[in-house]
This record gives C-alpha cells, structure tokens and sequence, in this order.
C-alpha cells in the first residue's frame, strides 16, 4: 500500500487531500497529535479550519480524545481501522491507547518528521529493507535483534521503530529521540547503525531532544563521535576479542597467567562503549568487532557525509503529561 493508494482510500471519507495526507502521517509514526501539528503540516495559521478538522475526526469517531488536567490541552488518538486499513496495517500497534510517556514521545516524534517535510519518511521495518533492498544493500546490513526461542533464532529489524527519512538528494536521516535519560539507549542505537552507516554515502544521525534537556546535547554528540569515528586498533582489538571470548565461556578454568590478563582486561574495559560492543559481539559475533575497527564511518564523519545533528523541539509537552482520561 503507497502513500497515495492510502489516501485515495480515505478520501472517500469525505476529507480533503491535505487532511488524507495529515490522517495517513499520524497512522504510520505516532498514532497520536495535536492540533497544532496540522496546522503545520497543512502551513495555515492555527484557526477555525483547524477546530473544524478535528471536531469533525470526532463527531465521526476516527479519534479518541484526551483531555490534560484544566484544560491545558488535548491530545488526539487516531483508533479508527478503516485509517490503518488504508495503510495496509489494520492491526497497527499505534491503534492501540498508548500511555501518557508513549504519547508524549510520539507526539515528538510527529514534530521532528513536521521539521523536515521535504523527506520521504519510512516507518515499517518491511519499508526500510525495502529501500535498502533497492540500494543493493543487504538486511544483514540493517539494524537488528537476534532473539532465540530455543533452538530458533528469530531476528527482528530496525527494532527501534523509529522513522527513516530520505531527503531528495538521496541522503539518509536516522532519528534518535531522547526524551528519557534513565533509558538512554543511544550507544546501543549507534551500534545497531553502525554497519548500514558504513554502506550509505551520505548520512545523518538526528538526535531529537525535547527543549528541557538541552543540555543533554553536547554529551549525546561526544558519545556519538567517541563510539563511531574513534575505530579500534591493534593490540587492544586483540585483546578485546579475547575478553570477550573468555567472558562469554567463564573464567573459571583459566590459568593463572590467563585469570592475570583477564583482571587486566576487566580494568581495561569497564565503560560503557565496551559493555555495549560485548552485548551486540554475543549477538552478532567477529563482525561487530570488524565494524567497531573500521574507519569508514569515521572518515564519514570528518568529510561531512556523514553528521551527527542535534534537532532541539521547539515545543513544550510537559503541560500535556496529566491526561485525565479518554473522553
């Protein structure tokens, strides 16, 4: 189902082409807005075609409302299935009531895609590989979990459901939103990118951040050039895979020379680059240790094809956290 295919389908309900478009971004990235985001979206001053847009989703029952604590705001849930239908993803997870921290970082997530309206947004793991697909790179290339189920192995791509955007000139936008510092997975992000990066030629890592933490941008940037433009090199690549191997199988029955180097080594890699190249090498093995030894992305890096871009939202979201309820 493309793009136009699904508004085509929604049309039918009687709205107008840039209302499609708006109802079609909503389902496939966040499954929740405001009513500023149309407004937005469609380049009008926030006004009455607005109030009537989306009292009309209501009388029809596409959305469900949440109202915030007095009145200080609403929040629009796009349920209806004849919407996800439209998308070709009628059992979308976004269908479901999200909680009020979900809603929040989708809410997010809908400002940073209204940021850059000029890309194309992909938002299903079965898009993403598609467009890889069509650049001649592999879905081993792609980010990815490894999860076993007894003796299967079930692999799950792109598993930060984040969106992908590509910009006309065929550059590639990774969206990474940082909007909780007690779940900070970025290096873990980084990781999962790092083979795909090495195959585009031209790249960017957008770090969207809400405006209250700021000040997380400067550390976020450093984490990002410090675990992909600084590429691991003899002797500590050599001692890093042995770690690793002797980690995986215990200790136990190491020599005494060998329980030495392997207190070394657990002095030498206590931080936190090499708790998360030791999770993904348990996953993906010799070929995480290739990738965090090449220098191709960090030389991406330093000629300007390759960026790692703070987008700071302009909007506040905090006065929408106190949803009372569904309406």
């Amino acid at each position: 189902m493309t793009v136009e295919q699904a508004v085509q389908t929604i049309a039918k309900r009687g709205f107008t082409d840039r209302q499609d478009r708006f109802l079609v971004l909503v389902a496939r990235h966040s499954g929740v807005c405001v009513m500023r985001q149309y407004s937005s979206f469609a380049g009008i001053v926030f006004g009455e075609k607005t109030r009537k847009f989306f009292a009309k989703l209501v009388r029809l029952g596409f959305v469900s409302t949440y109202d915030c604590a007095h009145n200080r705001g609403r929040v629009y849930h796009v349920r209806h299935r004849a919407i996800y239908e439209a998308i070709g993803e009628p059992d979308s997870r976004l269908r479901r009531p999200p909680g009020v921290p979900r809603a929040l970082e989708r809410l997010m997530l809908l400002d940073a895609i209204l940021q850059n309206p000029e890309s194309i947004w992909m938002s299903s793991a079965t898009e993403k590989l598609g467009y890889l697909a069509s650049r001649g790179i592999s879905a081993d290339d792609a980010p990815h979990l490894s999860i076993r189920q007894g003796d299967q192995r079930r692999v799950r791509y792109f598993p930060d459901r984040l969106p992908v955007g590509v910009h006309p000139s065929g550059h590639v936008v990774f969206v990474y939103l940082h909007a909780d510092p007690m779940h900070d997975e970025f290096r873990d992000f980084l990781q999962r990118h790092a083979p795909l990066l090495e195959r585009l030629p031209a790249w960017t890592i957008r770090i969207v951040v809400p405006a209250h933490l700021e000040g997380a941008v400067q550390d976020l940037q450093k984490v990002a050039w410090g675990q992909l433009a600084s590429p691991l090199r003899e002797p500590i690549l050599t001692e890093l895979r042995w770690y690793f191997e002797h980690r995986a199988s215990g200790s136990s029955d190491l020599s005494a020379a060998d329980q030495t180097r392997f207190a070394r080594c657990e002095r030498a890699f206590p931080t936190d680059r090499y708790v998360v190249l030791y999770r993904c090498w348990r996953q993906d093995g010799e070929r995480v240790l290739a990738t965090a030894s090449s220098p191709v992305v960090g030389k991406a890096m330093e000629s300007g094809a390759g960026k790692i871009e703070p987008l700071l939202l302009p909007h506040a979201y905090s006065h929408l956290a106190p949803m009372a309820g569904v309406a």
